[in-house]
Order: C-alpha cells, then structure tokens, then sequence
C-alpha cells in the first residue's frame, strides 16, 4: 500500500497546468522528431536537455520523459509509411509495416504499432513502480566493493553489447574512463590532463559534449549520406480498416511476450531498445503459428517489435534511478539532466526525492493516455511529418545543437567541446567504434574512482577487499565470466549484418533499372515514361 500511496502524492504532485503541458509538449516534439528520418531519440534528449536546466524538475523531467517516449514511438511512422525507420528502435518494424501499406493496410499497421506500444509501455511502467524502490531499499545496503564490482560489470557488458567487437566496446570504455579524469583531483586537487587550460579544470561538459557526439555526428553522417534526398510516400499508407478487436486478441500473447523480453531487457546496462525490437521479433516469428507471413507484410511483427522497443523505456530507468547505471544512451542524458536538477541517481535517491520521482513515475502513466490519445487522432496526418525537406531540417537542427551547448554553462568555450565530440563521433562511426561506452563510462568512472578510493581506505590499500565480500565476489566472477564470453565471440562469430536501409535499397534498385534501360537505347523521364536514346518519347 505504500506504494499505491506515494504513487497518489505522485499525481497531486504533478496536477498542475505546467507538468502536463510539459509533458505533452515533449511527446508531440518527441514523436515528430522520431518520426524524421535521422534525427534519433538520443539527439532529440541531448539537444532539448539544457533548455530544461532552468525550470523546476516537476516540469522540465516530464518535458523529457514525454521526449524519450514519443521518439520511440514515432519512429515507427515512416518505417510504415515510406519503409524508412525514423530511429534505429524501428527498424523490425519496417519489415512488416512497409509491406502491409503496400497491401492497402497502413491504417492497420499504423494503429497496430500504437496500441503494442502503450501496452507495453503501461505495463513496462508498472513493473519500474513496484520493482524500483524495493531494489533501492537492497541497494542502499551495498557496500563500496560492492559497488565498484557492480561498475565494473556495467562497463564491461555495455562494451560487449553495444557491437561486434569487444576490443572496440573496451577501447570506447576506456577513452571515456580517460575524457572523465580531465579536470581536478577530487582528493589532492592536483590538475589532471588540463594541459593547462582554465576551461578544462572543472572537466569536460557532459552535456555539449553529449550534443556532439549524437547530434551534430548525426547531422554529419546525413550531410555525406544526401543532400536533399526526397522519400517516396507509399501509395495506401492510410487505406484500409483499423485494428478489430477480433485482432487485438490474437495479438495479445505478442504483445505480452514482447513487453516482457523488452522490460528485461531494458533493465539490464548496456541493452537498448534497438537490440529489444529485433529479439522480440525473432522470437514472435518462432512463437508464431503463420512464420512465413513474417517480413511479408505480418501484424504479429509489427506488434512484437513495438512492443519490445517502447518497454524498453521504462524498464531503463531502473538501474539509472536505483544504482546511479545507465540503461541506454538515452539515460545517460537522463542521468545529467537528473544531476543538473539536484536529483543525484542512487540507493539514496528513493530516501531524499521520493515524491518527486513517484510524480515521475505518474508522469509517465499520464503520458501513456496522452499517447493513445494523440495518436488515435492524429494518426492519419503523421505520415506528413516525413515530408519536411532535410534541407531545411538539418540546418535547423544544427542551431539548436549550439544554441543548446551555450545554454548550459553559457560560456563559448562549451561550443569548442561540442564541435569535437561531433567529429570524434563522426570517426568513430565511420570506424564502428560504438559511441554509447564512452558515453556510459565518462558517466561511470567518478562513481568507480571514488568507490575504489573507498574501498581500498578501509583496507588499508589491501585489494583483497573485492572478494572478501560474497556479493563482490560474486559479481567479480560474472564480470570475468562474461568478458571471456565477449572475447569468444569476437573471435569465433562473424559480424552479425546489419539489415540494409530500405530507402537505400530502393535507390539501389531504381540506379539498376536505370542502367538497364540504358543499356537497351532508353532513357527514363521525369514523369515515368521512357526517353529513346535519340531524345524522342514514343508514343
């Protein structure tokens, strides 16, 4: 009952104009940018953050959290509407979503996408209420051994999920464990790697940096990807009926699987909702009693899919709120938005703001209403989100991106870091060095040094203090165990391939019929008809 009624202080805390408003303005802004193609969920958080530094955290966390779930969602529009995921969250969702617009279904696919996703959103939201502050109250017993195995284990499974090489996840980890020492000691307040620089003696800014490394890389890798690429509209994308609920019944154990695989998923560090969709669309084609209509234009996907990447989001928050570990990228941005509060995540968190974060937690059902109903009325009209020109999105974007780095500490000095992380993030995409371990490690590395500093000044400087607790120990053993896993599987497996870019393949495909009819003397008009090669049209 405790929790029923701090959940209810939770919404008086939060029934007021502002809180709502703020939350529904971040879902229409998430779900439009999820609905872009290019502009992720991570860019969307990390851009719009600093503007929120300087409200009360009971409207600028909910302005957020309303951001990071509409984002999640919305990318599942164009992936229906134009077969182009908005975020990477969507991509399962394009192989069935496409196909059914095709067939004259896209009203069906659209609505479909929309009902997984606040169910599993709902359901992923109560289990982040019930779980939360038990494993806080587990949590806050921990010791600093404890702690620094627990950071350790973070770091190393983050670094072995987030691609197909362990060697560059761990490499990634330690340039952010490096980028986190810059600064002053905490201890003896020597400089450390300040190269002499007053700028650098309070560290790098987490937040310009993080604009940086998502955004502006973002905006880079479009830039070299098209200039002003048009998408073609699928014909049909909002024919045909809705979803029955003779439908939505044969759709429930999905949609339940899925919200499950996605909430344990989401919870553990390091997994995120890009690798959640397409587990759960594996494992519904399995479950499935018509497999082969899977990638064919199948409503069981589209289910699974949203299902699993929307349960992601709240199932996320746990370890960031509870053990101060990030989940995904996204809260990792979460996490400086919460310290830019004085909201400092950890055991102690649920003791010091428990009424604010159960007004989170009330935040966070009400925009699950919001959502179903927003998108049950505009359903039809958010296909049109698509049609903006990258011309003028990118460069509107790129000004939000500085105006968002000065916002936070408003010094210039903040636009240097921002314009770094943007190239270093470049490079190490075009190098498929994953970006979300440095991320999470710079995060980490002030809790894991000062946990190490802690533990080894109870022992004495004696490192035998990390197995002499059971907990500790244990957790060492699983860290080892897993590292040796991710070094197996480096060298033993082949890199898993990425699914291709259903807008790339398409303009693969037109440059193939293009030369085609080339080769045969004729060339394509604008308008569809055929050009002979000695310029006249037949016919």
């Amino acid at each position: 009952m405790d929790v029923l009624d701090n959940l209810a202080q939770g919404f008086e805390l939060i029934s007021t104009w502002q809180s709502l408003t703020a939350a529904l303005a971040g879902l229409a802004a998430g779900i439009v940018i999820g609905a872009l193609p290019g502009l992720t969920a991570t860019m969307a958080v990390a851009v719009l953050a600093p503007f929120t530094f300087f409200m009360e955290s009971v409207i600028g966390i909910p302005f957020l959290l309303g951001i990071y779930k509409g984002a999640i969602y919305g990318g599942s529009i164009p992936a229906i509407t134009i077969n182009t995921p908005g975020t990477a969250a969507a991509a399962a969702t394009a192989l069935d979503g496409s196909a059914l617009a095709r067939q004259g279904r896209g009203r069906l696919a659209l609505e479909t996408s929309l009902v997984a996703s606040v169910i599993a959103d709902l359901i992923a939201t109560f289990v982040l209420i019930f779980v939360a502050a038990p494993l806080a109250a587990v949590a806050i017993k921990f010791g600093s051994p404890d702690f620094t195995m627990l950071y350790l284990f973070a770091l190393t499974m983050i670094a072995g999920v987030s691609g197909n090489s362990f060697a560059k996840g761990a490499m990634s980890v330690g340039l952010g464990m490096l980028m986190a020492c810059v600064g002053l000691d905490p201890v003896s307040g020597y400089q450390r790697l300040t190269f002499g620089s007053i700028d650098l003696l309070g560290g790098i800014a987490l937040v310009p940096l993080l604009i940086g490394m998502f955004a502006l890389s973002e905006i880079l890798i479009q830039a070299e990807k098209h200039g002003r690429r048009k998408l073609a509209e699928i014909d049909g994308a909002d024919q045909g009926r809705g979803l029955d609920l003779r439908t939505f019944r044969r759709l429930v154990p999905t949609i339940l699987r899925s919200t499950g695989i996605g909430t344990f998923l989401g919870a553990l560090p390091g997994l995120g909702a890009e690798i959640s969709c397409w587990i759960s669309y594996g494992v519904a084609s399995k479950r499935s009693k018509e497999p082969e209509k899977f990638g064919k234009g199948s409503v069981e996907g589209v289910a699974a899919a949203e299902a699993g990447n929307n349960a992601v989001c709240p199932a996320a928050l746990i370890p960031m709120m509870v053990f101060g570990i990030p989940g995904d990228t996204i809260t990792a941005v979460l996490l400086g938005a919460f310290m830019a509060q004085g909201l400092l995540p950890g055991p102690l968190l649920f003791q010091q703001h428990g009424p604010i974060l159960y007004g989170f937690f009330a935040i966070l059902l009400v925009t699950n209403v919001m959502l179903l109903v927003f998108g049950l009325g505009a359903i039809r009209y958010l296909r049109h989100i698509t049609r903006i020109p990258p011309g003028l999105l990118y460069p509107s974007v790129t000004v939000l991106c500085f105006a968002g780095a000065f916002a936070v500490n408003n010094a210039t000095f903040d636009w240097i870091v921002m314009v770094a992380g943007g190239v270093a993030g470049y490079l190490m995409r075009k190098t498929n060095v994953p970006i979300p371990p440095l991320v999470i490690a710079m995060l980490l590395a002030p809790g894991l040094e000062n946990n190490i500093r802690q533990s080894l000044t109870l022992s004495d400087g004696s490192y035998a203090v990390f197995v002499e607790s059971p907990l500790a120990a244990a957790i060492l053993i699983l860290t080892l165990t897993v590292t040796v896993f991710f070094t197996w599987r480096s060298f033993h497996l082949t890199p898993t391939p990425q699914p291709p870019n259903p807008s790339e393949e398409a303009r693969d495909n037109e440059k193939d019929l293009d030369t085609q009819a080339t080769r045969h003397g004729h060339r394509r008009c604008r308008h569809g008809r055929r050009r002979r090669s000695d310029g006249r049209v037949p016919g």
